[in-house]
């Protein structure tokens, strides 16, 4: 059965690019990792895979609208990076809105998490910032390892004292979560909004070139400019995955890492 790593948090975090940083640097000694994303607000195979034309019968909607969901259903529903085979996705087509299917229900939700998880040896569960998504909960109870990523702000933080009170039933192992303060810039007074939170665990800094990445269409290739502290927090979830297990820093051009870490210390 697959690890499954959930990544949940406050909306523009930066949640869908640390699951594409995530799913390259899992599957780097080519295991296999498939991303699944339920938001249906933001359909992601066209954000994914701009450049990839995706047909409209490989929407995770239909996995959902199924009246049963098994591993062959699945499978038929997952689309391969071209340019890295390793890595599968599930999510929703472009034009597609949440009046295209019904309602997810959880237990569908649940299902199609664990038929995934006997696909492949990673499944990064990439969630919707809504709780009434019953995706995201349903993400939660199933993960091996639940990552929140919050803005570190006031938005990020009020963010999560909102959704607090509805994720504390113990299945959702709420202090477990490993927080991470998302988008981090020098300007954001970590330290203080930390302090309102209980700490953060690790930064997923703002960077330029990532950003560029997002922009542009090549959310696989954000991993070559991930800084230090940024490699520092992916570390963390490869060995709490895999102990001994760790990401090499110069995957990223000296260079780049130099001017990210200048950036950082401004």
């Amino acid at each position: 059965m697959a690890k499954i790593i959930t990544v949940w948090g406050s909306p523009g975090s930066g949640k869908s690019m640390f699951c594409c940083i995530l799913a390259k640097a899992l599957t780097r000694d080519k295991r296999k990792a498939i991303i699944i994303n339920a938001d249906i607000c933001v359909p992601m195979l066209p954000v994914w895979l701009p450049d990839q034309t995706v047909p409209s019968n490989v929407s995770v909607g239909q996995v959902f609208s199924s009246v049963e969901i098994d591993t062959a259903l699945a499978a038929s529903h997952v689309t391969v990076l071209k340019s890295y085979p390793f890595i599968g996705l599930m999510g929703y087509c472009a034009g597609e809105n949440p009046l295209s299917y019904p309602e997810i229900k959880y237990d569908m939700a649940s299902g199609l998490i664990a038929a995934a998880s006997r696909l492949v040896d990673f499944v990064i569960l990439d969630c919707c910032s809504n709780m009434t998504n019953v995706f995201t909960p349903a993400a939660m109870e199933s993960g091996d390892l639940v990552i929140r990523v919050l803005t570190p702000d006031l938005k990020g933080i009020h963010y999560l004292k909102a959704h607090q009170p509805l994720l504390t039933d113990s299945r959702f192992r709420y202090h477990e979560h490993l927080t991470f303060a998302g988008l981090a810039r020098p300007f954001h007074a970590i330290d203080e909004m930390g302090h309102l939170i209980g700490g953060f665990d690790g930064l997923l800094p703002y960077g330029k070139e990532i950003d560029r990445c997002a922009t542009e269409g090549g959310m696989f290739n954000a991993i070559s400019y991930c800084n230090p502290k940024y490699t520092a927090s992916l570390n963390r979830v490869l060995e709490a995955l895999d102990p001994g297990e760790t990401e090499q820093q110069d995957d990223a051009p000296q260079g780049q890492q130099e001017d990210n870490a200048d950036e950082q210390s401004e």
